[in-house]
């Protein structure tokens, strides 16, 4: 089993990058970065929007040059934002960047304030999904074909050529999501699979996604599977309290508790066949103690990997 961290870009590029560099000393496999520009409205006392929020792609350029072991991704660069010929030109010139090193998280986009401020259209859910689709064959084609050819109702490409080509190959592709069509289309590109859960939880929507390999002919057991829930790590029963209260405000699932707590709820995701937990610190950015929150998860968390 792996770990992984995610720090959140509503904070100073120094404690990002203070966080990143921790993790690429050792035991943690991976950095990831969102992709917004505004803070999320639904998670109250999380991000702070007088920060301002660091743009994801600048952030793993930055970070690819600034680690050399840990592995960067994105959770998740949204589709609306940029046209999938340009997402696949970055991807491949940051894992050349990073020697091999790149994640690419892809999503259809959710999050409405961006969309309604910058103008840019966001669509019903089943048409973000129909973009969705053509957005992951240009970028398949681009990354491992010498040329690719398009006609979508989104996008359309003539002849068109992505050079050099990743270090990878293939290029890992992580794609979140669990709605039905969604899993169809996991099953037929992903490489890795993320979705938010509680423990105890994560299989329901895990065994939708082994229906879905097995239809079109794919082994489940093929595709990583990652997830994440909001984590409070405590030390005392004050702050026990207090993480308790935060976890009934919040929409997305959330585990707290001291270190050995949190080993305990990462022990039954393993056991219902999760491959990876990533840890956003979110709940854990007081500068005073974030490394020491880290490695004390990491010291409880050491027999499970």
């Amino acid at each position: 089993m792996r770990f992984s961290v995610w720090p959140g870009a509503a904070q100073p590029w120094s404690g990002l990058l203070d966080l990143a560099r921790q993790a690429d000393q050792g035991f943690w496999h991976c950095v990831y970065v969102a992709d917004h520009f505004m803070a999320n409205t639904f998670l109250p006392n999380t991000d702070r929007p007088e920060d301002g929020i660091l743009e994801g792609t600048g952030v793993l350029a930055a970070l690819a040059g600034a680690t050399t072991r840990v592995r960067l991704a994105n959770l998740v660069l949204s589709i609306t934002y940029r046209h999938p010929a340009v997402l696949a030109n970055w991807a491949a010139t940051i894992d050349h960047v990073s020697d091999g090193r790149l994640t690419l998280g892809l999503g259809t986009g959710w999050q409405g304030n961006e969309h309604r401020q910058y103008g840019l259209a966001l669509g019903r859910p089943r048409e973000r999904v129909d973009r969705f689709a053509e957005a992951l064959t240009v970028i398949s084609g681009l990354l491992t074909e010498p040329e690719t050819t398009f006609r979508g109702h989104y996008y359309r490409l003539s002849d068109a050529h992505c050079d050099p080509k990743p270090v990878q190959s293939p290029l890992p592709l992580l794609i979140a999501g669990s709605g039905r069509r969604m899993l169809r289309l996991i099953a037929r590109h992903a490489h890795e699979w993320n979705h938010w859960s509680v423990p105890g939880r994560f299989h329901e929507t895990a065994d939708r996604l082994d229906s879905a390999c097995e239809k079109v002919g794919r082994d489940p057991s093929s595709i990583w599977r990652s997830t994440q829930a909001l984590t409070f790590v405590t030390q005392s029963p004050t702050e026990e309290a207090r993480a308790a209260l935060a976890a009934e405000r919040m929409p997305l699932p959330v585990i707290y508790g001291p270190p050995t707590r949190i080993a305990e709820a990462v022990a039954t995701w393993r056991d219902e066949g999760v491959d990876e937990v990533i840890f956003a610190d979110r709940a854990m950015r007081a500068p005073n103690r974030r490394r020491d929150v880290y490695n004390a998860l990491a010291e409880a968390l050491a027999p499970l990997a």
